[in-house]
């Protein structure tokens, strides 16, 4: 059985307080409702000197930008499988805003704070917006190249991929924001049916 050598085994520890000062951040942020949390707490919580944190993030606006980019990373991870086989672009669609849906309900409390103060103008808030308009970006991206090769091959019919892009985008954020304010949503894997369904089928009956 291979053996961690000292280096690895620091490089994973570093990983690991990392994601956990990340993870204790999300949560007190969705908690409070509001990004002005100290750094001070933020250690506190996590368990590690203020020290500590300051070795992963120079400031609070790192911090959040890092919060939003682990989950979009762990989106990623969710998605990978589906993107990486020949699976058809329904699959790997329904993958998406399963994944998606997944992460919301991780934290819905961040999500909903990071939507609420994205545009309200204050310098924490637009480095928040501009992390979600990177990572809506590259979803509009996958998205793109999904549509596209749907089309190419006749599973979906022939349409504009960055207006489908749009749509779709507008259909899956929309769903998101309601998940993230209901205080008992439904099952992961119905709701993602669900829009799939609505996304591929819109208002047709269902097909015999």
């Amino acid at each position: 059985m291979a053996r961690t050598s000292p280096p690895q085994l620091k490089e994973v520890l570093r990983d690991f307080r990392r994601d956990q000062i990340i993870d204790v951040a999300r949560q007190l942020f969705g908690e409070r409702g509001t990004t002005e949390v100290s750094m001070d707490e933020i250690a506190s919580e996590a368990g590690v000197a203020r020290s500590t944190v300051y070795v992963y993030f120079a400031n609070r606006d790192e911090l959040l930008r890092a919060c939003l980019k682990r989950m979009y990373n762990l989106l990623l991870d969710t998605v990978a499988g589906a993107w990486e086989r020949e699976a058809k672009p329904a699959d790997r669609l329904h993958s998406l805003v399963r994944g998606m849906l997944e992460r919301i309900d991780d934290n819905p409390a961040f999500f909903r704070l990071a939507v609420a103060t994205q545009g309200t103008g204050n310098h924490p808030t637009t480095t928040v917006g501009a992390e979600l308009a990177i990572i809506g970006l590259d979803i509009a991206r996958l998205l793109h190249d999904l549509v596209e090769q749907a089309v190419a091959s006749g599973q979906f019919r022939a349409v504009d991929p960055d207006r489908a892009v749009a749509y779709i985008g507008q259909e899956i954020y929309g769903a998101m924001s309601v998940r993230a304010d209901d205080v008992a949503p439904r099952p992961l894997d119905e709701t993602a049916d669900e829009i799939c369904d609505f996304l591929l089928y819109g208002l047709a009956p269902p097909r015999s």
